[in-house]
């Protein structure tokens, strides 16, 4: 019986903690109420601006004699994919079986010299001799 007096009485301790903390929070949401929040930044204006879309009918119309016609001018996606790619790249290459942890073998990639060959000291590979 003790046992479940001293849980109950922990739950009691523990939403009766909640139930002041949101209390506190309610208070602090009312004192923000009245106010009017600050002004938000302006977004930048949405499509291409109006000055590239002249140049860009200008430059159609010079070479075609005026006779070609703007359809449509859409902005190209953003170009971060070789960046990420990139990343990846160097991501996986740092995580590959360094020289020396690898099984005895023929040459491989891991290990381009013979198994006769002697094994550098450790955490020193190939390239550490250049």
């Amino acid at each position: 019986m003790q046992q479940i007096l001293f849980i109950l009485g922990g739950f009691a301790v523990v939403m009766g903690t909640l139930a002041l903390l949101h209390g506190v929070m309610a208070l602090i949401g009312r004192a923000f109420v009245g106010r009017e929040p600050p002004a938000a930044p302006s977004p930048p204006p949405a499509g291409i601006p109006p000055h590239h879309l002249a140049a860009i009918a200008a430059a159609v119309a010079t070479i075609t004699g005026g006779r070609g016609r703007v359809l449509r001018v859409t902005a190209p996606a953003h170009m971060a994919a070789g960046w990420t790619q990139h990343g990846r790249t160097e991501q996986f290459a740092s995580h590959r079986v360094r020289w020396g942890w690898a099984v005895p073998g023929p040459p491989h990639a891991d290990n381009p010299h013979p198994p006769s060959a002697a094994l550098p000291a450790h955490g020193k590979g190939p390239e550490a001799d250049s």
